[in-house]
């Protein structure tokens, strides 16, 4: 016997549209999460560096530079929280990951001003 064959091509009717094949179909919007915070593993190292071997020259350049990565990331980050704190979706979720980023990015700068 051969394969099983849906019904509906036996009977010629369009069945229901194939989602993996389906080029105009629309995702689902992405909901804010607590792990939208990840840019923050980028700046705790930068952070660390900058409060113990500050005084160092090449802890300072190093924690700068990885400071500027983590915060770009933030910024990435950060950007997405505010639309979907614009559009409604989770918006404390989404306030807690901008209020996490944002009090991040303010340190780092403030010890890069400290250090500097």
């Amino acid at each position: 016997m051969g394969a099983p064959v849906d019904q509906s091509q036996r009977t010629g009717e369009p069945g229901p549209p194939d989602r993996a094949r389906d080029p105009g179909r629309r995702e689902e919007p992405k909901q804010p999460s607590s792990a939208d915070t990840w840019p923050a593993a980028v700046l705790l190292p930068a952070l660390l560096l900058l409060r113990f071997f500050g005084e160092q020259g090449w802890a300072y350049w190093t924690g700068a530079v990885i400071g500027v990565l983590g915060m770009a990331c933030a910024a990435v980050e950060g950007t997405a929280a505010v639309r979907h704190l614009l559009n409604g979706r989770r918006p404390w979720v989404a306030a807690w990951v901008l209020l996490a980023l944002g009090s991040g990015s303010l340190v780092l700068v403030l010890r890069l001003a400290e250090h500097g």
